[in-house]
């Protein structure tokens, strides 16, 4: 990248001392770029009246001017000409300074593909001689970019809530201790869930390239939602007489945190079809609850994931769109072992069952519960689908796996 540098930090002898140099190599950490050594000189000759060395004036020469004794910032310190743009300025919004209002002139150009391996602030100036990361895996746009990112971030940033303090925790009325089981071990599934998650994303932001800032604040947003809602569920088992549940199967899980393809592999995992279900279930929670403080919790985790979702289908619909046809083929051939990991999961009885007491109210009420939970997991494959083909994946419902196609009927 060609920057002011190039003009004013070069070798042509300009300046007030052309005689300063850099030495790469210093361990103290003195070193930053050629500008810095000339402002350690400025503030010296300034704080110090003193002449730089070979400068002195001629015995005879007149008194100076003002201005030669006060030269301008920016011919005193030429770092200030580091600067790609000068002069922006963001507008302010009726919600304020957005992170999408500084998204402007240089500063809002977003590269198709990033090779800067530093921390370096997307329309910064490069420091020369800093040391390349060589961890960032995640260096093109279409490999995680979605434009609601910025717009889900401050959502999340205003939306955000207390699971200590926002929730009335002694307003939750007592239940038999068959209703309260089923509602512990829900709550100990969705703290999975959560805990998958903050692994998951754990384990890719420090892979992707500080170009894509936006979507990196996000998923550190989502992160800390999930912990959040780890806490949440995790209060709630334990704070009305209950205990926490049956560990879950966890096979979707455990393909979210391991899977190594990349981060769009690893998207089609996390918010589609693993967070599908979530959505699901927080849904059921919400709409079954038996009192007004269960419904809060379950709505207020609800209107988080569905911010999450919304970023994760944003972007596998651009990587999609991008990155063609034969990219597509390729997430869907992937979705094979994963549709084999969510039938597991959909064969194991614990989860269901427990759903079918709240929403039958009761182990007695659990035939017509199930009724219930029939159609939520019906629903799940539905939408799994449904969302696939959303962010174009070509899968139709005949072409899914075998046990998750006897779902639906």
């Amino acid at each position: 990248m060609t920057t002011n540098n190039d003009s004013h930090n070069g070798s042509s002898g300009t300046g007030p001392n052309p005689e300063i140099t850099t030495d790469d190599s210093d361990p103290t950490g003195r070193y930053r770029s050629s500008a810095a050594g000339q402002v350690q000189q400025n503030v010296a000759d300034a704080d110090g009246d003193v002449s730089p060395p070979g400068t002195e004036a001629p015995a005879d020469a007149g008194p100076s001017t003002e201005a030669e004794a006060k030269p301008a910032p920016t011919e005193r310190f030429q770092w200030m000409k580091d600067t790609r743009q000068w002069g922006v300025r963001a507008p302010l919004t009726q919600h304020g300074l957005t992170v999408e209002s500084i998204a402007i002139g240089v500063y809002g150009e977003i590269p198709d593909e990033s090779r800067e391996m530093t921390r370096m602030p997307r329309g910064s100036v490069a420091t020369p001689g800093m040391p390349r990361l060589d961890n960032y895996s995640v260096n093109r746009k279409d490999e995680l970019w979605s434009d609601n990112a910025a717009t889900l971030y401050e959502e999340a940033i205003q939306r955000r809530w207390n699971a200590m303090q926002d929730i009335d925790w002694d307003s939750l009325p007592e239940h038999p201790q068959d209703f309260e089981l089923a509602w512990c071990q829900l709550c100990t599934e969705l703290g999975q869930h959560a805990t998958a998650e903050i692994d998951t994303i754990g384990q890719w932001l420090h892979r992707m390239n500080y170009a894509y800032i936006e979507p990196k604040m996000f998923l550190a947003t989502q992160e800390f939602d999930s912990a959040r809602h780890f806490e949440a569920m995790r209060h709630r088992a334990l704070c009305n007489g209950g205990a926490l549940g049956l560990e879950s199967p966890g096979m979707m899980n455990r393909r979210m945190v391991e899977t190594r393809a990349g981060w769009p592999e690893v998207a089609v995992s996390m918010y589609i079809a693993r967070g599908t279900m979530t959505l699901l279930l927080y849904r059921f929670g919400a709409h079954f609850a038996s009192n007004p403080v269960d419904r809060r919790i379950f709505s207020l985790c609800l209107q988080d994931k569905a911010r999450h979702m919304a970023y994760g289908m944003g972007m596998l619909k651009l990587t999609v769109a991008v990155k063609g046809v034969d990219f597509g083929v390729s997430l869907r051939r992937i979705l094979g072992s994963i549709e084999k990991d969510m039938a597991g999961e959909l064969r194991d009885t614990v989860l269901w069952e427990a759903m079918a007491i709240i929403s039958g109210g009761s182990v007695s009420g659990m035939a017509e519960g199930m009724a219930a939970v029939s159609r939520l997991r019906s629903d799940y494959v539905r939408q799994y689908a449904a969302r696939l083909r959303c962010v174009g994946i070509d899968k139709q419902e005949p072409a899914l796996h075998p046990d998750l196609a006897a779902v639906l009927q």
